[in-house]
């Protein structure tokens, strides 16, 4: 069996093994969204986050669209779904949560050459959904944004020495749910802020 994977880092792009999938728009919003999320989500809250202003009927039968139009391209496997919740399968690697998780190694432990290697291709790959607008979106691009650049200071940090002991998780819990400040850092991707 092929691997499914997202892109979520620098834009969006879903492939069954090497093999990239054309997902419609709304396909592509829905997969992002249960990405973004990591659990299950109730399918009313989907529908009133991907269609805002559409009643509520409408958003149903735009979401059973939605689903409807994985199969024939063989992305039904990106999502499970039951009569009232809808979530990314569990075997579909996303960049963005490796990205997460590997920064989440860094504090409390010597930076270790593999999880260097491993890390920079994904701080270099862009923003999260990069250009995308969608107000669901920001919060989350925020917080990635700002665990870049806590992931940049602490592999520079880490060159010559180890970084201060933090508990598991510190880079991701300083930045949850907390705006950030833009600044620059150049990652070496597209000119990105």
């Amino acid at each position: 069996m092929d691997q499914y994977s997202l892109h979520l880092l620098g834009g969006f792009a879903a492939h069954i093994g090497d093999r990239e999938i054309d997902l419609p728009p709304a396909c592509q919003r829905l997969v992002a969204l249960l990405a973004l999320k990591r659990r299950p989500m109730h399918r009313l809250w989907v529908c009133a986050t991907l269609w805002p202003t559409t009643q509520t009927r409408r958003a149903v039968a735009s979401l059973r669209s939605a689903t409807w139009r994985l199969r024939p391209l063989g992305a039904d496997r990106l999502v499970t779904q039951d009569c009232q919740y809808l979530a990314l399968a569990p075997e579909v690697w996303v960049d963005w949560h490796h990205a997460v998780d590997l920064m989440d190694r860094l504090p409390g432990s010597i930076v270790e050459p593999q999880l260097v290697a491993d890390l920079l291709p994904l701080l270099r790959a862009g923003e999260l959904l990069d250009t995308w607008s969608e107000q669901w979106v920001g919060p989350e691009r925020s917080s990635y944004h700002a665990m870049r650049i806590s992931a940049v200071e602490a592999l520079a940090h880490g060159v010559d020495k180890p970084v201060p002991h933090q508990p598991l998780g510190a880079i991701r819990s300083v930045h949850a749910g907390r705006p950030v400040a833009r600044r620059h850092i150049d990652f070496g991707d597209s000119g990105e802020p």
